[in-house]
């Protein structure tokens, strides 16, 4: 799981270029929870669609999938 959140913050960061607060303003989540998903301090999966909607363009939604597929394999690789 901690890949997975790991590339989660970095895609936000880096893809989407979004603050925490920016996402908050955006999707009306609240900054602690998405904090705490980033942090490994929640493992809601649920949590996983704020970003996927969060891609404006065809591009991000492909980069968002073969990240979160790779995080995936790299989580099962090393349990």
């Amino acid at each position: 799981m901690k890949y997975l959140i790991s590339f989660c913050k970095d895609f936000r960061m880096k893809v989407l270029k979004l603050t925490l607060q920016e996402v908050q303003n955006l999707t009306n989540i609240p900054l602690k929870t998405i904090s705490s998903f980033e942090n490994g301090n929640s493992t809601n999966i649920n949590h996983l669609s704020i970003y996927y909607s969060l891609c404006e363009t065809k591009e991000q939604r492909k980069q968002f999938l073969d990240g979160f597929a790779n995080a995936m394999k790299k989580g099962n690789n090393n349990d």
